[in-house]
């Protein structure tokens, strides 16, 4: 855990106090989640704060406001300032400066976007309100099922790490995905374009741990293959086993 993120992590626990209508996700959500779960086989490194805004979508004037009165204690040594205008797919960007120097210290990107379930994770004693961890497995299934997954790669590594301590079951991910209206494609190019795909893997830098490319490519291999085949069939990951096992439904 680097300095950096140690400060993040403050800041997510103070406007986490706050009444500000804001969700966490991405890395430092998923730190945490594998944190809970003991899994310590990786650490992967994070620079900036990814969230969704839940309530009404608010001017930017709004938005940065909510941000700033949010920071609390850390009013005092920061500010946050507009850096980039939200719009129908992309992100409000935040930029949090330093009292003083104004030198950018961290960054946030807001979706406007509810978020399926939220519920409140740990770092230490700091309370963190954020997505479910099936949310950001969603998310990550419908990046891999594309060629965004090049740019992406990094999402491979939390799929395993994720589907390592999470139980993860089909009918959840696709309840998800459709209710978000999340493309789902077939998976192409991670399945047909395997060098590529270990060329992007290999380029991956920050993570501690990093397990070898063919372990990963071969578990995800065998995990994707319901969503490729958009087979909806009620089925639980065995993480061990490298399968699929068939849920007896009530």
């Amino acid at each position: 855990m680097t300095e950096h993120e140690q400060l993040m992590y403050r800041l997510l626990g103070q406007i986490s106090e706050s009444d500000a209508p804001i969700v966490f996700k991405g890395a430092l959500i998923t730190k945490l989640i594998l944190a809970e779960n003991g899994y310590n086989e990786l650490d992967r490194r994070t620079v900036d704060i990814d969230a969704n805004w839940t309530d009404t979508p608010p001017s930017m004037e709004h938005l940065v406001g909510i941000v700033d009165r949010a920071l609390g204690e850390l009013s005092g040594q920061f500010y946050a300032v507009a850096v980039r205008e939200y719009a129908e797919n992309k992100s409000a960007g935040i930029s949090i400066l330093a009292q003083g120097t104004d030198e950018e210290i961290m960054t946030m990107d807001i979706s406007i976007k509810p978020v399926v379930g939220s519920r409140v994770y740990h770092y230490g004693e700091v309370a963190i309100r954020g997505v479910l961890a099936n949310e950001i497995l969603a998310d990550k299934i419908a990046v891999l099922s594309t060629h965004k997954m090049f740019r992406r790669a990094k999402d491979m590594v939390d799929i395993y790490a994720l589907t390592h301590c999470v139980s993860v079951r089909t009918s959840d991910i696709f309840a998800i995905i459709e209710s978000k209206r999340r493309e789902l494609g077939g998976f192409e190019a991670f399945i047909n374009q395997r060098g590529n795909v270990e060329h992007a893997y290999g380029k991956l830098a920050g993570i501690e741990g990093k397990p070898p490319f063919e372990d990963v490519y071969d578990y995800l291999t065998a995990f994707v293959q319901p969503f490729a085949r958009k087979d909806k069939a009620p089925r639980i990951w065995d993480c061990e086993k490298m399968a699929w096992e068939d849920v007896v439904e009530d």
